[in-house]
């Protein structure tokens, strides 16, 4: 069972060339600036593209650029793109790169792994050595990581490589749905290794709670537990069915810069984090309130859960001030990224 958040079929290919998707209804419709820099990512990675779009450029989607690549690279250059970015490495990714480099556009890519993935998760590792090969011939201009550290790592190996955070989303068109009374709490989140489902679930049986998931992990015993599952949703029905809930959770055992603490608590709904991403730490009060260091303790969960309930309302304020200010600093890094006089690292 693939969910929404995972992404291992990049190894695969499908078997036609499927459409692409433009955030734009035509390239009259922009301007010099902004069809200066244009992203592309995949359609049904849901918190990449939902990342891709909150840097709010042009967007082109496809499960598999192969078969558009020559000619999409054209139509960019034509169009007076300078700067093309893919995000986290879609099928048909390197041959996309190699035709824009050619037509003289600048080129970057940014990945939305993390080295715990690298090695486990299928074709994560691969996609970024892909990327630095291309580099290495001049295809890929700079390599851009979500994952706070990584930059350094591949700077010090002799790669153009950039720090690149994920800006706070724009959320429009949800509405939150009725739920039955008690603590209601989301746990939205893929039932595998990495995002630490059963843990998660744990934590809410000591609480009493009842948790809402997309899909239920396959663990017998977690039959005791009261568990909704409401499966793949639309875009706008996610969000809204987050809102509804009292809280959510999103304690990882290895994550990068999470969109949906981001999304839980723009809609008003505090969210539990774990140790694992740059979120909230430049305001340590709000970092120790929402933030589980030991996150394979369901118990752990469940006594910062509750003291982040007590704070409901401080949290999600403060939470809301701390995304203001970040989103400000990712899109002046983001800017530099795909600058023209961007510095070169090392």
């Amino acid at each position: 069972m693939l969910d929404r958040f995972r992404r291992p079929e990049r190894a695969s290919r499908v078997d036609r060339t499927p459409p692409l998707h433009r955030s734009f209804g035509a390239w009259t419709d922009l301007d010099g600036v902004e069809r200066s820099v244009v992203q592309v990512c995949h359609p049904d990675w849901r918190g990449v593209r939902t990342a891709t779009h909150a840097f709010r450029t042009p967007v082109v989607e496809s499960p598999d650029f192969t078969g558009h690549a020559e000619a999409l690279a054209g139509e960019f250059a034509e169009n007076g793109v300078q700067t093309l970015v893919v995000q986290a490495w879609p099928p048909g990714s390197a041959a996309l790169l190699e035709h824009a480099s050619r037509r003289g556009i600048r080129t970057a890519v940014v990945f939305h792994s993390s080295m715990a993935q690298h090695g486990t998760d299928a074709g994560e590792g691969e996609a970024v050595s892909e990327a630095l090969n291309l580099s290495k011939v001049g295809s890929v201009d700079r390599v851009g990581f979500v994952k706070d550290g990584l930059a350094e790592v591949f700077r010090s190996f002799g790669y153009n490589a950039f720090y690149v955070p994920n800006r706070v989303p724009n959320l429009t068109g949800y509405e939150t749905v009725p739920l039955e009374d008690g603590l209601n709490i989301g746990v939205f989140l893929d039932p595998y290794w990495r995002k630490n489902v059963t843990t998660q679930l744990g934590a809410v049986a000591l609480l009493n709670g009842r948790a809402h998931v997309a899909h239920r992990p396959a663990v017998d015993y977690l039959e005791d537990v009261d568990i909704v599952e409401h499966g793949d949703l639309a875009w706008g029905d996610f969000v809204g069915l987050q809102a509804s809930m009292t809280l959510n959770f999103n304690v990882t055992l290895s994550e990068c810069h999470p969109m949906m603490p981001m999304e839980s608590y723009l809609t008003g709904v505090p969210c539990l984090v774990s140790a694992t991403s740059a979120l909230f730490r430049e305001d340590q009060v709000l970092y120790e309130m929402t933030t589980v260091a030991e996150t394979d303790n369901p118990r752990a969960i469940a006594e910062k859960a509750l003291r982040l309930l007590e704070h409901r309302s401080e949290g999600v304020e403060r939470a809301r001030a701390w995304m203001t200010a970040h989103d400000a600093r990712a899109a002046v890094q983001f800017a530099a990224f795909v600058s023209d006089d961007s510095p070169r690292h090392p």
